[in-house]
């Protein structure tokens, strides 16, 4: 074997593994969501969520923010209790604006 395909195979074996480390370290993310999931599974910002009851879970490539929760409630119509991974959960205030509840607060005030 010629040193030049040992070096391109080990250099693809190395990019496998790093895929598959990245892969393992991202967060799980948890959201709870009022009542029962229409769908056992839901897409939203390029990410598939596994429903069973009120809880859906996936592995996305975002962060937890208003922004990526407010995709979540659009793809499903469900009002979200809490969104993120375990210890990173978005607060009261931003589960109100993602589920467009701080806009309806302001306008009647």
């Amino acid at each position: 074997m010629s040193v030049l395909r040992s070096i391109v195979i080990a250099a693809f074996v190395a990019t496998s593994f790093a895929g598959t480390a990245h892969a393992q370290t991202r967060d799980t993310f948890s959201v709870k969501i009022e009542g029962a999931a229409a769908e056992r599974q839901v897409i939203a910002q390029n990410t598939v969520w596994t429903c069973e009851g009120d809880t859906c879970l996936a592995r996305p490539n975002h962060a937890a923010s208003v922004r990526s929760c407010r995709q979540f409630v659009r793809a499903t119509g469900a009002r979200v209790i809490s969104y993120g991974p375990e210890g990173a959960e978005l607060s009261a205030a931003e589960i109100a604006r993602c589920n467009g509840e701080a806009e309806t607060q302001q306008a009647s005030n």
